[in-house]
């Protein structure tokens, strides 16, 4: 972890803090208080002790501004793991090549929001697509005041306009393994972060980072490079998370013949109208009635 002056130091916690984060942990939301599977991550900011010999202990977990959730794996599949912590901003990368998952990009944005930090979307690769920008139809994110960018990491296009966007402020990189986060902080930070191609035979992404970490950018603000993720799931998601965040479905749904129209095969139903006449995007729709489902089943909640 790095000090205050900007020394790096390893540190590991106090066992009696395990020991206490543990005891709370079978109710991850207890007393409006959130309790997390790991319980210190990048962005924390902790209190140290130095003992004169030996490594700094974290004695302390200062209280969190801002948190990205996602749900944990394995035997710690019913706790949240915070991804990053007192983050300003969620840069969400997408390219081309693996190939771009807009329900992705909605969970992400989505718990982005419940965290209180503010999401954007990266569109990295173009020079592969010229026409990338046109065929996403990312209009929604625009017209909902997110910010989308487009760049090509290898030729700096777009660069200086995303470096715009990150000076001053802690911003978490996210997205699936391949897309190009580490190749676009290497050129941002000028700092050389490992990377690896995308898979030829299957356009998979290969993961390159494998721990979160901070990065100084030149004119001012941090980054962190976020290991690549091929699902993310959410933390108990709400209808009403699902419906602010859809507000234009939200608006065009007040024009439905049905108030309790699912927008699949319901004569008379406005949204399916918009999308047909190319107003809403099609994979908009798809990523809504998933969230939209996960949300009343559950699914992703405790």
């Amino acid at each position: 972890m790095e000090l205050a002056d900007g020394r790096e130091v390893m540190a590991k916690p106090r066992g009696r803090l395990e020991i206490v984060q543990a005891r709370a942990e079978k109710d991850w939301l207890k007393e409006d208080k959130l309790v997390f599977a790991h319980h210190v991550s990048v962005g924390d900011q902790v209190v140290l002790s130095e003992p004169e010999a030996g490594q700094p202990v974290i004695e302390e977990l200062k209280p969190r501004e801002t948190w990205l959730l996602r749900r944990s794996g394995g035997r710690y599949r019913r706790r949240p793991q915070c991804v990053v912590a007192n983050a300003d901003q969620l840069a969400v990368v997408v390219a081309p090549n693996p190939e771009v998952r807009l329900n992705v990009v909605d969970r992400y944005f989505l718990a982005a929001i419940q965290g209180g930090l503010e999401p954007m979307l990266v569109v990295n690769k173009i020079d592969l697509d010229p026409k990338l920008p046109e065929s996403l139809q990312l209009t929604a994110y625009r017209d909902q005041g997110y910010g989308v960018f487009f760049t090509a990491a290898l030729n700096g296009q777009g660069l200086p306009q995303l470096a715009e966007r990150l000076a001053g402020k802690l911003t978490a990189f996210c997205g699936h393994s391949g897309v190009g986060k580490s190749t676009i902080l290497s050129a941002l930070t000028g700092v050389k972060l490992k990377t690896l191609e995308v898979r030829p035979d299957t356009l998979k992404g290969r993961q390159a980072t494998e721990t979160s970490r901070i990065y100084h950018l030149p004119g001012g603000g941090l980054v962190v490079d976020t290991p690549g993720v091929r699902e993310f799931g959410l933390i108990h998601l709400t209808w009403l998370d699902v419906h602010e965040y859809f507000a234009d479905i939200a608006t065009l749904a007040q024009e439905c013949a049905y108030r309790d129209c699912t927008h699949t095969v319901e004569p008379e139903c406005a949204v399916q109208r918009a999308v047909k006449a190319g107003q809403l995007a099609a994979a908009r729709l798809l990523s809504f009635q998933k969230l939209r489902k996960e949300s009343e089943v559950g699914k992703y909640e405790l």
